[in-house]
């Protein structure tokens, strides 16, 4: 991932606010763009399914989308700082099945918390690689898949966790005024995330370091704390993830998670974030996980295979990039002119 100058007031670099000003309009109407594309797939799937517009569905949808949908915070803030995170699919299975062992052995809670926790771990132990061996986190992240998956194959045999106490469903199976548990971390979470990421110093320093991590670190933005507190909050809420859907199955098994990564990734990217880094923002990512869900919910109702869910997913993945790669070039055309323009100026 490559570094571009980006604005924040009081952080770093110094490109014309006319430019920033441009990219918070367009970033608005893609979101806009996002919405319609949500409301334009629910009509047109309810006129070949009319239940699908039901409540009882539409909260099925809901609960669906929440475990990629917390997720994809998570992996935001990290490609919005210029890293990326390719094991997350194996944390959720170990964390699962981690957490599904100890509930057999120990209080319920306190599973719950060790797996959130041994989420957070996991998510460390990629950040101090990342930062000590310093190499790409895509060749990083994509050896400690393996290894964390052979660690949940390895603690299972293969086989799913069973005996699991029936404790241990009352966190991922709860509702509060008929909203599934995990719909509601994903509402508190999202909030959180966006107050913290556009509200905040914090926020601002995720951006400037995601834009250009050389500029920050001049400007005083510790670089190494940045990307170990990153992967570790990931981490976390991919344990998250992974207490919900076993807590709320009952049971856990290696295989949980597989190609999670994906989803996440093409969520996330759709939903507006950079992959170059620095840009981005929460209601894009939670308006493309729903469109994302809604797609594959809506395939599902009418009839259709819903393994043409996954073409979906892939197409929306690159048409998102490309897009993304569409407006870099714009932005960057659009900076050779401003440069161009203020050097005829002085002259």
């Amino acid at each position: 991932m490559h570094d571009r100058n980006v604005f924040w007031k009081g952080v770093c670099v110094k490109p014309a606010a006319s430019l920033s000003i441009a990219w918070k309009t367009l970033a608005g109407g893609r979101n806009l763009g996002l919405l319609a594309t949500v409301i334009l797939v629910l009509l047109l799937v309810s006129l070949v399914s009319p239940q699908f517009l039901s409540v009882d569905n539409l909260l099925v949808v809901a609960l669906q989308v929440s475990f990629v949908g917390i997720a994809s915070l998570g992996m935001a803030c990290l490609i919005i700082s210029g890293n990326i995170d390719l094991s997350i699919g194996s944390q959720y299975a170990l964390c699962a099945v981690a957490a599904a062992m100890l509930a057999k052995v120990v209080p319920s809670p306190l599973a719950w918390i060790a797996g959130v926790a041994l989420g957070a771990l996991l998510g460390l132990a990629d950040a101090l690689m990342v930062w000590r061996i310093r190499i790409s986190p895509i060749i990083i992240t994509l050896g400690t898949l393996t290894i964390f998956r052979g660690l949940a194959l390895r603690l299972t045999n293969g086989f799913g966790v069973r005996g699991v106490p029936e404790s241990f469903s009352v966190f991922g199976r709860a509702r509060w005024l008929d909203v599934p548990m995990p719909v509601w971390m994903l509402l508190i979470l999202a909030v959180l995330a966006h107050v913290v990421m556009h509200s905040t110093r914090q926020g601002r320093h995720l951006f400037a370091y995601g834009g250009n991590p050389q500029a920050a670190q001049a400007a005083g933005i510790d670089g190494k704390r940045m990307v170990l507190a990153i992967f570790t909050l990931n981490g976390a809420l991919i344990g998250l993830c992974a207490v919900l859907a076993a807590s709320r199955f009952g049971t856990a098994a290696p295989t949980f998670g597989v190609g999670f990564e994906l989803d996440v990734i093409a969520a996330v990217i759709l939903g507006g974030v950079a992959f170059t880094g620095g840009e981005g923002t929460v209601a894009g990512v939670l308006l493309a996980v729903v469109l994302l869900g809604v797609i594959n919910s809506g395939l599902i109702s009418v009839g259709v295979d819903p393994h043409y869910a996954q073409v979906v997913k892939g197409i929306a993945l690159i048409v998102a990039v490309g897009l993304d790669q569409v407006t870099q070039e714009q932005q960057e055309r659009h900076r050779k002119k401003l440069a161009m323009h203020e050097r005829s100026q002085a002259a």
